[in-house]
């Protein structure tokens, strides 16, 4: 198809024609006239089928309007849309902290998907992950941004009229960078700042002139979250006990004085102040909220009340009243599911998510932020969410979305099926793990690590149900690599990941019953056929792994994987030859299969559901000392 745009803002033409090749289309004087305008207000698309028209009130809101004229003049028939978006700012959170560092290339193709979709802002949440001037060891081997890619980012952002808002820590969340002996004087305990160290206030300065240098934006996300043990280390040992509403209020606004320096407009995730406010507890919206802790908050921050967990509309309408009574300058931070593990979560990430939305509305929240986090090594492609940022999207524009318009929109936004996308989650979905209300339950991920002869998580299995699961997993992401060529590497991860699982999940099991039963035969089955098949298995999502992270992130932080999956081929090799020489007679028993197995998560009995939550690495390898002293 040939389009002419006419009217088209010269800053817009550049990343029009990146849009336009992304769908496919070309820019042509013989092309359908297609009028470009400003309005006061929202989207409209229009056309007569002979011509045109596209007009958007802000900038961002013109790459969703094209997307829509696109995707209307395809059906051939004459059509009118307009949109009003229900949020002032919609945007997504991209967390560059835990091991994936997007490359360049990655964020900027994000970028394009982003604004068919019609996103205002991206966050790269980076608490060590961009080089700071003077701090060598700040981000030291992480895969740090440089200046120059921060700038690079920025001014991709802008040519499609999203802004990119740097998104850091300024007090906890920094233990990648305080673990070094260079920063031994600024570390409070674990992962938190000293404060009333002049030297913590040096890098915090450094941090915002950072960004300053870099990135356009003046809103900023100070983070400041989760900072539960502050003033109880080095600080304690200083300056004896101090009340930490006060040590915290304290910090706050020596942060605060430097953000302003720097003319800026801060953000930060509220549970601290919301637990100064409310005595303690985060999502408890019956407690009162004190009228003190409200006058010390200043009107130049906006909090940002983060909640991903919640599947009841009440707890949602009363914590935003609650933060409103705090702030007039409320963001609500959604999730979208893909931190537990190699799959997302899109399901629950749409059943909580509507429910947020609706929430939302009613209480007059005008800025959302979509948050994409990486818990324990960031395994999950950051292209798995798509369909939640596309959710988002429709629910902004629409304020209600059906799967039929989803699918048709996300044809256009992403050039995917949208229910193959849907079901990267299928993995996750073990057939006692079927409630919408469930978020964190990841079979995948501790039936990947756990080792066969400990077989930790033995007792949350389903006998056959689990390995007819991952054998149908298989056949579907077979089918899905085929229908989705643009993303056959995200899905053939998954399908070499099921393929692994459909002959790991249950082989701790079989193993431990033939060695009780003393059936030679099934143990000589699997150390000479089916263990040697697992490791080649194992092999092949390897390579598929490392072809997907290379394709999005830099290679610093595959080396965790490939360290975890190194652990686990050699503990494999360590079961067939632990098995052969029962085989043969050098030992008499094995003692692995002598324990009794218990549950992981401590319960004494089945329930109807036995899968459970369980994310990181070290507890899910081994019971013995894998980190610490």
């Amino acid at each position: 198809m040939e389009i002419q745009l006419i009217g088209l803002e010269e800053q817009h033409d550049l990343a029009a024609k990146e849009i336009l090749y992304l769908l496919n289309i070309q820019q042509s004087h013989c092309g359908i006239p297609i009028q470009v305008e400003k309005i006061e207000s929202g989207i409209y698309v229009q056309f007569d089928g002979h011509e045109g028209k596209v007009a958007y009130q802000e900038a961002h809101q013109f790459f969703r309007a094209l997307g829509l004229l696109i995707e209307g003049i395809k059906k051939g028939e004459p059509f009118e849309i307009t949109e009003k978006p229900v949020y002032n700012s919609l945007g997504v959170m991209i967390d560059c902290s835990r091991n994936a560092v997007l490359k360049v290339e990655t964020f900027q193709t994000v970028i394009k998907h982003l604004a068919l979709m019609g996103y205002s802002t991206v966050q790269l949440y980076t608490e060590d992950t961009y080089e700071i001037k003077d701090y060598p060891y700040f981000g030291y081997m992480r895969g740090r941004y440089t200046g120059e890619q921060l700038k690079t980012m920025d001014r991709y952002a802008k040519m499609f009229g999203i802004e990119l808002v740097p998104c850091i820590q300024t007090l906890a969340h920094l233990g990648t960078a305080l673990k070094w002996n260079a920063f031994s004087d600024i570390v409070d305990c674990h992962d938190i700042l000293l404060i009333d160290e002049e030297k913590t206030y040096q890098l915090i300065e450094a941090m915002f002139r950072t960004m300053s240098e870099n990135i356009s934006s003046r809103n900023i996300n100070i983070g400041m979250d989760e900072a539960h043990m502050m003033g109880l280390g080095k600080y304690l040992d200083q300056h004896g006990y101090q009340d930490r509403s006060t040590l915290m209020l304290k910090h706050f606004n020596r942060v605060m004085e430097i953000a302003r320096k720097y003319d800026y407009k801060p953000m930060m995730w509220s549970d601290m102040f919301f637990r100064l406010a409310s005595a303690g507890e985060y999502y408890d919206i019956a407690s009162p909220i004190r009228q003190d802790v409200i006058e010390m908050i200043p009107d130049d921050i906006s909090l940002v009340y983060w909640d991903y967990y919640s599947v009841d509309p009440e707890k949602y309408d009363g914590m935003l009243k609650k933060h409103k009574q705090l702030c007039d300058k409320i963001v609500f931070a959604g999730g979208a599911w893909k931190w537990m593990g190699f799959s997302p979560n899109n399901q629950f990430s749409r059943h909580a998510g509507e429910m947020a939305h609706q929430s939302c509305v009613r209480n007059g929240i005008k800025d959302v932020l979509i948050t994409a986090w990486g818990d324990n090594g960031a395994e999950a492609s950051i292209y798995s969410i798509l369909p939640t940022l596309q959710l988002w999207a429709e629910l902004c524009y629409r304020d209600h979305v059906e799967t039929s318009r989803l699918e048709e929109r996300f044809a256009t936004c992403v050039d995917g099926h949208y229910a193959d996308f849907m079901n990267l989650d299928k993995t996750m979905l073990v057939p006692d793990n079927t409630s919408l209300d469930i978020h964190s339950i990841n079979p995948p991920k501790y039936l990947l690590y756990q080792d066969i002869l400990c077989g930790l998580f033995d007792r949350h299995v389903w006998p056959n149900e689990y390995e007819a699961h991952f054998h149908n997993c298989t056949k579907t992401f077979e089918q899905c690599m085929g229908r989705n060529p643009n993303w056959e590497a995200v899905f053939r991860t998954q399908f070499t990941l099921s393929r692994l699982l459909e002959l790991k999940c249950e082989a701790g099991i079989n193993l431990r019953k033939a060695y009780h039963s003393k059936n030679r035969d099934i143990l000589g089955a699997y150390c000479y056929s089916l263990l040697p098949e697992m490791k080649n298995r194992a092999k092949n999502f390897i390579d598929a792994y490392r072809t997907q992270w290379l394709a999005e992130n830099k290679i610093f932080g595959l080396d965790v994987f490939d360290i975890r999956m190194g652990g686990l081929l050699q503990r494999i090799q360590t079961a067939i030859d632990r098995l052969n020489d029962y085989l043969t007679g050098r030992v008499d028993q094995l003692e692995e299969f002598e324990q009794e197995i218990l549950y992981f998560d401590g319960r004494h009995q089945d329930g109807e559901t036995k899968a459970i939550s369980a994310n990181l690495w070290h507890t899910i390898a081994t019971p013995s000392v894998i980190a610490g002293i």
